[in-house]
């Protein structure tokens, strides 16, 4: 009977202690599914935006199938197509992080894929609004040449107002809400790479 106590002892003594603070990997789990079907949907979109363009395009009138609105048209697609594609590939950047390794291992493949988003947000998002309203501008022109100055005036303002709107509000709201999920998971990933040291 001693030798069962002391051997219960010892038992006790060498279990691993389990961490003070329970972190919640269904948080992780979530905020990355998240920040993936984010970058699914929005490529998923933009390919259909791209493909009904193109659609478009091939159902004008001949009179206005002139070079510079095809041209414009198939930019503006072409820009809808590269960006789903960037899209696809953060979305496969999240599927890559692999969960079973160790939490400071996991925390380290987060902050890998949070700065290469922000190197890339600091280039893309303003060559995207620049490709997209200059190629709109030439499709605008080209396709109100006819009409009144102060219509296509009209046109132009109601446009980039909202380029304008959807840039500075609705785009850095987004980034807001994603790095929030990002940030998340790697405050979570801290507190349980600190709770395992």
């Amino acid at each position: 009977m001693e030798e069962f106590k002391d051997l219960e002892n010892l038992w006790k003594q060498a279990e691993t202690k389990v961490p003070a603070k329970n972190t919640n990997i269904s948080k992780i789990k979530n905020n990355r599914m998240k920040l993936k079907n984010t970058n699914i949907k929005g490529a998923t979109l933009l390919i259909l935006t791209g493909i009904l363009i193109l659609i478009l395009m091939t159902t004008f009138d001949t009179k206005i199938k002139t070079t510079p609105i095809i041209t414009s048209m198939v930019i503006i697609s072409a820009i809808c197509f590269l960006q789903a594609i960037l899209m696809l590939y953060n979305a496969k950047k999240i599927t890559d992080i692999d969960e079973s390794q160790t939490p400071s291992f996991h925390l380290q493949q987060w902050r890998n894929y949070q700065t290469f988003q922000k190197k890339q947000r600091h280039w893309n998002m303003p060559i995207y609004y620049i490709l997209l309203s200059s190629a709109l501008g030439v499709y605008l022109f080209e396709l109100l040449k006819n009409v009144d100055l102060w219509k296509m005036i009209l046109a132009f303002v109601i446009t980039y107002s909202w380029m304008i709107f959807a840039y500075f509000y609705l785009g850095k709201r987004e980034i807001k809400k994603q790095d929030a999920k990002l940030d998340g998971i790697i405050s979570e990933l801290k507190d349980l790479e600190t709770q395992f040291q």
